[in-house]
């Protein structure tokens, strides 16, 4: 059974691990990336323990069932959990799970690994074999400092070190809890980011995440709150005038900054969901369609550019859905594939919008032609998607 069990580094960890960080207290953040990690039982000393952060331990998802509260004289429970060896992180750390489940994974053969860079903040990270488990279990049941102690332990046996794969930090004083929010907060981009996301977007979301996370509001509720602004773009782009689609532009971004606070809420108070994800996806798609239609409606309402209007909103339905349920063979990192996931980037529909508004103003004329370009360019990219699935599986066979 893989078992982790969260020690004290000196005599203000107790009160560091328990302050609030993006939302969370930095003990309950050490305890998720245990869990995450593949930790079957995270120990936790009884003097972390609260109502409050109890609490926040049974709403988790993945830390209900797993915590254990370990109290003074319970050095024998905690000999047990860690009778096979286990991993022992600072209570006040900072750390990914994909950096500590390589730790977990290990093999007792493996003999004890650390993590070099928590051995700059005199906070090892630091699997370790049944000998020193057991001779440890009183000091970790009790919630003494350890950090010392486990640093000469780190330097008298000279054991294997392993570079961490993410994030890796830990706060020793309060003047390191600034640079704990700062690095959470930067950390919060995704792969999928374009650079109106990374140089505009996530700016603007990350002060509102940092408002949000000291509320009770969800990030579904955030996700909801999208929709409706991206709704409020929709009918601005519907029979438009020069104005109401600058001003549409203007909403649509609004929209973007609060569709990105969802997932950064997500995250950092540990509430992602299967729900959550289908829901970002599918008010993403309403509003693009919308906007692609009520365009198309702005152009011409004729009834021949209306139809025009539903098969480019459709064809932006169809790519939604072959970019969120992309197959495997389009998915990896193949030149193809990469070709056609750009496609469809929201840097280009920003200049869709923007080209739009310039039409509007100054060549209204042009528009409808506009819309039939959108209404076949929204094609190309679920149909190369079909081309490539069906070349890939003629291929296989």
């Amino acid at each position: 059974m893989a078992a982790a069990v969260l020690y004290l580094t000196d005599g203000g960890s107790t009160a560091l691990a328990a302050v609030p960080v993006a939302g969370r207290p930095l003990a309950l953040r050490a305890m998720v990336a245990a869990a995450r990690a593949g930790a079957e039982i995270v120990a936790v000393p009884s003097t972390f323990r609260s109502p409050a952060l109890e609490r926040l331990v049974a709403r988790t998802r993945g830390l209900a069932g797993r915590v254990r509260w370990l109290g003074a004289g319970e050095a024998d429970a905690a000999r047990d959990l860690l009778d096979g060896g286990g991993l022992l992180v600072p209570a006040t750390a900072l750390v990914e799970p994909r950096t500590l489940a390589p730790l977990l994974a290990e093999s007792a053969d493996a003999g004890e690994i650390t993590v070099t860079e928590s051995l700059e903040a005199g906070a090892p990270i630091l699997r370790v074999l049944a000998d020193t488990a057991r001779r440890l279990a009183p000091a970790l049941a009790a919630g003494e400092p350890l950090g010392a102690a486990l640093m000469r332990h780190v330097e008298a046996t000279r054991l294997k070190q392993v570079t961490a794969s993410g994030l890796c930090f830990s706060a020793r004083v309060g003047g390191d809890l600034a640079e704990a929010d700062r690095l959470l907060y930067a950390g919060l981009g995704t792969d999928n980011d374009t650079g109106v996301d990374q140089y505009l977007h996530r700016r603007l979301s990350r002060r509102l995440t940092r408002g949000l996370v000291r509320t009770p509001v969800t990030p579904n509720q955030v996700s909801l709150l999208s929709l409706g602004i991206g709704l409020g773009a929709v009918w601005a782009f519907w029979h438009a005038t020069p104005l109401s689609a600058a001003v549409g532009v203007a909403v649509y971004l609004v929209a973007c900054v609060v569709d990105h606070s969802d997932g950064e809420l997500a995250r950092l108070t540990f509430q992602e969901s299967r729900l959550g994800a289908h829901l970002d996806w599918a008010i993403d798609t309403v509003i693009h369609s919308g906007l692609v239609l009520g365009m198309a409606i702005s152009a011409d309402p004729s009834v021949a550019t209306t139809v025009i209007g539903l098969v480019g909103a459709a064809g932006v339905a169809l790519s939604a859905f072959f970019a969120r349920y992309l197959p495997r063979e389009i998915a990896v990192g193949e030149t193809v594939g990469g070709a056609l996931k750009n496609m469809g980037n929201r840097d280009l529909f920003y200049l869709l919008l923007l080209g739009f508004v310039l039409l509007r103003w100054m060549a209204p004329a042009a528009l409808p032609a506009l819309a039939l370009v959108v209404a076949m360019g929204s094609q190309s990219y679920w149909i190369a998607c079909v081309g490539r699935i069906r070349r890939g599986r003629t291929a296989a066979a």
